[in-house]
């Protein structure tokens, strides 16, 4: 009997190890995803370069995706194309048949990537194409955007929209101003002209393209020029129509629009040929070249950019400053050359990802996965790196746009748009929440918020649907707050603020059932037979006295985890913060003296209704 209860109470503690290490095996698998940017010569090799380092970075910086049992890898696959469509095209369709990658992140250009999107279209083909800098309207216009396009920039009207209401008042002081547009040749300079030129609302504008003020077959001492650009930048190859526009206009402001080499040389001709005095500049771009050449006192409107000098608190502006230096330093570029859109595409993939495999208990078909990454960019909002604004799409296009900072041009650059207080609240909770264990702690820093509502969703595992099931109102001390939920069901919560900017996006906790009740009741059956080992009782005695050994050593354990968030005058057993200890403590406790304190009442309570007396 002895040697028998040894070998039982043994297992049980093999058990109880076993539970607590909590051993899970992983499966690897792995997804591929494509990365198209330009590289080799050209102006756009900065911007593709930089695109295919800020996106690298964002994903050593992002967990690894684990969901489940799947441990899930993620591989980067670049493609060169150049900056040309062709290439793009060819790149597109190898990723996608050779390498079966789930998602592009690119192309950089829009020419690129409206080409990339006609091939997948002409081959039905579901491949979700995310950009990070393709800017041309419309991709994302009604009726003309594609499905598989999610753009994670501004377009070009929206850009060039803040861009003329602060031209314009940049102006207004002097009075009626006449402004001549030069627009390169290409879509992407006649989009920004559009786009400029409709925002406007002045008929006091003059419109033209590079190629037009041009001479045509333009030499130097019988040599001719072998591109526009050298032409522009002679300053000997302007027409005598451009000359007299110049010269006898009230012409003071000239917007150029195109890319900066071209920006740079028409400027340098316009100086060379005496015709570029008294002239104030506005360019489009926020590169190092344009920073150092461009004309003194100049305005350039750039892409989005993170500005740590200009968080809203001084931790945020630190974490941005880490992420700005950890860039420079291993891309070998300048800060300024960071791709913003290109990291936070690189974060809505990763995330959604993790919405399209939760609850997979194995990798799908990767058409499947595809399909689903649609669904789920379409439908589902997702965090940026600037905690007041969510990224989310319709038809593809933002619903909330980065801001396009405005610089003066001053060798060196100050900002010049009117900084604006965005106002949001960061959320935290455990992702894993142990069932009938502690309440649900759910933790606020508001900034330049003093209360909002935060609302409790249960989620729909099936159909991924939220239903609101608790709202309540929030009041900041010092900008913090401390919410408590009591979740009775298990199941997986969202929490979010119903009234105000929010980060992260999903602030989600799965209350599940945790091992540390299992273990107490090892604990308290191990308790409760050395409890009842030493003593004669009969069979259904020895039962009772254990199974009320194992019920006291659990509620013992449920009062003991729950009365850690009470008053300390209560007097419940606690063993630590670790509850793995604490319930198997607990329990053991509850098993000791349950038999003893409680059984006899039940013992004999149940011989009456079983056993009764025989004088009945």
């Amino acid at each position: 009997m002895k040697s028998s209860l040894q070998s039982f109470l043994l297992t049980l503690g093999i058990i109880c190890v076993t539970l607590t290490n909590g051993i899970v095996e992983a499966h690897d698998n792995t997804l591929k995803i494509g990365v198209i940017s330009p590289k080799g010569d050209g102006s756009a090799v900065l911007a593709g370069e930089s695109h295919e380092e800020s996106i690298r970075l964002a994903f050593t910086h992002l967990p690894p995706l684990q969901v489940g049992n799947l441990h899930i890898k993620l591989d980067l696959i670049p493609w060169n194309d150049n900056g040309l469509p062709e290439k793009a095209v060819q790149g597109a369709l190898h990723l996608t048949h050779e390498d079966h990658v789930v998602a592009l992140l690119g192309p950089v250009n829009s020419g690129s990537t409206k080409e990339t999107l006609k091939i997948l279209r002409e081959q039905q083909l579901e491949l979700p194409v995310i950009s990070a800098l393709s800017t041309a309207p419309e991709l994302t216009d009604s009726g003309l955007r594609d499905k598989n396009f999610f753009r994670l920039i501004f377009d070009d009207a929206d850009r060039m929209g803040q861009y003329a209401t602060f031209i314009k008042q940049e102006k207004a002081k002097e009075g009626e101003q006449h402004f001549l547009f030069l627009y390169q040749d290409n879509p992407y300079g006649e989009g920004l002209k559009n786009s400029l030129k409709n925002r406007f609302y002045t008929p006091n504008i003059t419109d033209l393209s590079w190629r037009a003020i041009l001479q045509s077959n333009c030499s130097h001492q019988g040599t001719a020029y072998l591109t526009d650009i050298d032409a522009m930048r002679s300053g000997e190859c302007f027409t005598e129509a451009f000359k007299q526009l110049l010269q006898q206009s009230s012409i003071d402001s000239i917007v150029l629009l195109g890319d900066t080499p071209g920006s740079l040389s028409l400027v340098n001709g316009l100086n060379a040929s005496t015709l570029g005095s008294n002239i104030d500049y506005f360019f489009v771009g926020s590169n190092k070249r344009l920073f150092d050449e461009a004309p003194a006192g100049s305005i350039t409107i750039g892409d989005p950019v993170l500005d740590p000098a200009r968080a809203p608190t001084t931790g945020l502006g630190s974490d941005w400053g880490k992420l700005l230096d950890e860039f420079e330093d291993r891309a070998k570029k300048d800060r300024a050359d960071f791709v913003m859109t290109a990291y936070e595409a690189a974060m809505v993939l990763h995330s959604a990802l993790r919405i399209v495999l939760s609850g997979q208990e194995s990798l799908p078909d990767i058409h499947e996965v595809r399909k689903s990454l649609l669904q789920v960019l379409e439908s589902e909002t997702f965090d940026s790196l600037e905690p007041w604004r969510s990224i989310s799409f319709s038809q593809g296009k933002l619903d909330q746009i980065p801001t396009a900072p405005i610089y003066r041009i001053t060798r060196g650059v100050a900002r010049e748009d009117t900084l604006k207080t965005h106002p949001w609240i960061q959320l935290s909770a455990q992702s894993v929440h142990p069932w009938l264990e502690t309440p649900v702690e759910v933790q606020l820093d508001a900034h330049a918020i003093e209360s909002a509502r935060l609302g409790l969703f249960s989620i729909d595992e099936a159909t991924n649907h939220e239903f609101l099931i608790e709202d309540r109102w929030v009041t900041f001390s010092a900008g913090q707050a401390i919410e408590r939920f009591h979740l009775l069901p298990r199941g997986l919560y969202n929490f979010k603020v119903l009234d105000a900017p929010f980060a992260p996006a999903r602030t989600q906790t799965r209350v599940d059932l945790s091992n540390h009740y299992f273990i107490s009741a090892i604990a308290a059956a191990v308790g409760a037979i050395l409890a009842v080992s030493r003593a004669p009782f009969t069979v259904l005695s020895w039962m009772i006295r254990v199974l009320t050994g194992i019920m006291t050593g659990l509620l013992l354990t449920f009062c003991s985890f729950y009365g850690q968030q009470l008053s300390g005058w209560i007097p419940i057993p606690s063993f630590g913060t670790e509850p793995i200890v604490n319930a198997m403590l607990t329990g053991l406790i509850g098993g000791l003296i349950g038999p003893h304190l409680l059984a006899d009442l039940l013992v004999g309570w149940s011989r009456r209704l079983v056993l009764p007396s025989k004088t009945e």
